[in-house]
């Protein structure tokens, strides 16, 4: 009777540690699913970003856009908002406020792209676009290739925002 009582509680046991296993597999599978941030989801943030700014005015969707801790700074600071105007000069940015305000006409990635005037004349040209490109990757402190979208508002800004190519 003993054994037979080892042997049920050992397959009890084996059997809540294999269904433990399984739940702590499918919250990290959850996990990286959360963090993947797909193109569709990209656009329609910026989308949600240039309703914002003709709901609030210029102004106070700038400085909502700068707050780190703001609402449009998502998956865990991955996702965010950065405006500039036409000449190359932050307006925005979600992830790196100290950016405000300067020109960075002149941003090159490691590969000799100039970043923001390819924004730019992105948004300029078409209204809309992607463009790829090099940019600080926070989760490895070295450049990492992004995806940008950006989206113009009007004749003096426009506003995009990017995703990390795995």
């Amino acid at each position: 009777m003993r054994k037979m009582q080892l042997l049920v509680w050992s397959l009890f046991v084996a059997g809540a540690i294999a269904a433990q296993q399984q739940n702590i597999a499918s919250e990290a599978a959850s996990a990286g699913a959360a963090k993947a941030i797909s193109r569709e989801e990209m656009v329609k943030f910026v989308e949600e970003a240039a309703a914002y700014v003709k709901q609030v005015g210029k102004e106070a969707a700038l400085k909502e856009f700068s707050d780190p801790q703001g609402k449009f700074v998502r998956a865990g600071g991955e996702l965010y908002i950065y405006a500039y105007d036409f000449n190359c000069v932050c307006l925005a940015h979600g992830y790196t406020p100290k950016l405000v305000g300067k020109d960075l006409t002149d941003k090159k990635d490691s590969a000799g792209v100039l970043v923001i005037q390819k924004l730019r004349d992105t948004a300029a040209k078409d209204g809309q676009g992607f463009v790829e490109f090099g940019w600080n990757d926070p989760a490895t402190g070295k450049e990492g290739r992004k995806l940008g979208y950006v989206l113009r508002i009007d004749q003096t800004l426009w506003l995009g925002s990017g995703i990390y190519i795995k």
